[in-house]
C-alpha cells in the first residue's frame, strides 16, 4: 500500500519535472514580469502587503505569526518554483525595491479607493477592524494586540 505522502511527493516531483523551465538566460526583469503576471501569486502577495501595512501602521492590530506566514507563503513559493524559477530568482523578485514600491503603491491606491488615508493610523486601524468584523481574507489574518 502506497502512502498518501509518497503519492503527493511523486505528484509534486512530476509536476516540477514537466513544468516549463525558466531559462537561465532570463533577466530578472523578465522573471519579475512573469511572477507579477501570475494572478494567483500576485493577488496573494497583494493581500499580504495590505495585511503588513495595516499591522505596521496600526499599533492595536497585528498580523499573522511566523508559522501562519510560512503556511501562507510556502504554496506561493512552490507555485513559482513549478513555473521553473530558481530560489534565487524568486528571492530577488521579493527583495526587489522597485517591486516593493510598486506593491506599496497598489496598496495605497486600494486603501484610497476604500476611503482610507494610507498613512493615517486611525483610518487604517478602522479599516483593519472592519476587515476583521467582516471576516475577509485580510481580516482573518489580522488580530487585536
Amino acid at each position: 500500500m502506497v502512502s498518501r505522502a509518497l503519492i503527493r511527493s511523486l505528484a509534486l516531483a512530476a509536476a516540477l519535472l514537466t513544468a516549463p523551465m525558466a531559462s537561465a538566460a532570463m533577466t530578472q526583469a523578465e522573471v519579475n514580469d512573469a511572477l507579477r503576471g501570475n494572478s494567483s501569486i500576485y493577488n496573494a502577495l497583494f493581500t499580504a502587503a495590505i495585511i503588513h501595512h495595516v499591522a505596521e501602521t496600526c499599533d492595536t492590530l497585528g498580523g499573522p505569526g511566523r508559522l501562519e506566514r510560512v503556511a501562507f507563503f510556502l504554496p506561493l513559493y512552490r507555485q513559482a518554483r513549478s513555473m521553473g524559477f530558481s530560489r534565487a530568482q524568486i528571492e530577488a523578485f521579493v527583495d526587489d525595491e522597485a517591486e516593493q514600491d510598486r506593491m506599496r503603491q497598489l496598496v495605497y491606491r486600494h486603501l484610497e479607493r476604500e476611503g482610507v488615508a494610507p498613512n493615517e493610523a486611525s483610518a487604517v486601524c478602522a479599516y483593519g477592524r472592519q476587515q476583521i468584523e467582516e471576516r475577509t481574507p485580510i481580516g482573518r489574518r489580522l488580530s487585536e494586540r
